[in-house]
């Protein structure tokens, strides 16, 4: 039997203003991270050309750090101090705020491990490695160091890992202080190349990912429990005697809120449905995600301030996961009363 047009055409309509409504419900999301994205990528091309004036200069010195500081000290202080900026725009500032969208859906959380969170080779489960290996022009390789962000750039540009730099006396006193030092230059150009190309590609994917609600919801359920783990991350390095050079330019309680706040736009595309259904709890979700922002808002503030103990950041990383232990599982009711299945 032939189907009516009209019927066809009305079946067509109203499957397209349902997809509609679901694309606007969560084009939001979308916004933000793309948004964001552009400004990482951007920072990411600045990046990639400071390193190479930065090479240049040694270059010119024929590798002879000392001489190059000796030199050139002013226009190598400069590009390290630009190259910092460009770091803290690419991930504190920039990654780590939407790090919560990225490390949760499925199609994107590859660039996680690769960028940001993969540890070395030998240091986890298989998944946990990050894949990047780093050709440099001296001829060497280095295979999965781990993740770019983590492991290269930051402990380089600050002197965290001496395996990255060259220790250098650069204010004439007559010692070589812990992290007084120049980058390699063979490091930073590998790794600024490899980091934009890469942004690069997460921005494409980015611009292509059309988010739906399951998205949401398990991006959600996947990175709104993390968050009392960065709290080991964030004593280790600011509060302990042995420093890995990790988490060292920005305080790890700025990743904390970035992440954390990427959790909560995810859930504001989500709540105007779950109220639909049930008030009550889209306003418990919601004032959720306001407390453990506020909380942050608060520790950023006290840490300004104060010194903390070991056993003190303990005890708000248990608050931090108390908070989070009865956030999840309204998360998870929110998800059943839109009929979207997720890990239980």
């Amino acid at each position: 039997m032939k189907f009516p047009v009209h019927l066809a055409v009305a079946a067509f309509l109203s499957l397209a203003s349902a997809a509609t409504a679901e694309d606007k419900d969560t084009s939001g999301v979308k916004d933000y991270l793309v948004s964001t994205l552009e400004k990482v990528d951007a920072a990411g091309k600045d990046f990639e050309k400071n390193a190479q004036a930065y090479a240049a200069i040694l270059a010119e010195s024929d590798g002879d750090y000392a001489k190059a500081a000796a030199t050139k000290g002013p226009e190598l202080e400069a590009l390290i101090g630009n190259m910092r900026e460009n770091y803290k725009a690419i991930d504190s500032y920039g990654y780590e705020t939407v790090e919560g969208i990225v490390a949760g859906v499925d199609e994107l959380a590859s660039y996680d491990i690769y960028l940001d969170a993969g540890v070395p080779k030998g240091e986890g489960a298989p998944e946990e490695v990050s894949p990047l290996v780093l050709r440099l022009s001296t001829g060497e390789t280095l295979e999965q160091p781990g993740a770019g962000f983590t492991y290269i750039i930051e402990p380089a540009l600050w002197g965290g890992d001496p395996a990255l730099v060259v220790p250098l006396d650069l204010n004439g006193d007559g010692t070589v202080a812990p992290r007084e030092s120049l980058p390699k230059a063979e490091i930073l150009t590998a790794i600024a190349a490899d980091t934009s190309a890469k942004l690069s590609q997460l921005l494409a994917d980015a611009k292509a990912w059309q988010p739906s609600e399951q998205d949401c919801f398990d991006a959600l359920i996947t990175m709104t429990p993390t968050l009392s783990e960065y709290f080991e991350d964030w004593k280790e390095s600011r509060y302990t005697e042995t420093q890995s050079g990790r988490f060292f330019a920005v305080s790890r309680v700025s990743d904390m809120k970035g992440i954390m706040k990427s959790c909560a736009i995810m859930y504001e595309a989500v709540d105007t449905r779950v109220a639909e259904k049930d008030k009550a709890l889209a306003k418990a979700a919601s004032n959720g995600f306001d407390e453990i922002l506020t909380f942050l808002d608060r520790l950023a503030e006290r840490e300004k301030k104060d010194t903390m103990s070991a056993a003190e950041i303990d005890e708000l990383a248990n608050q931090a996961k108390a908070k989070t232990d009865q956030l999840v599982p309204q998360i998870k009711q929110a998800a059943a009363l839109l009929a979207i299945s997720v890990s239980a």
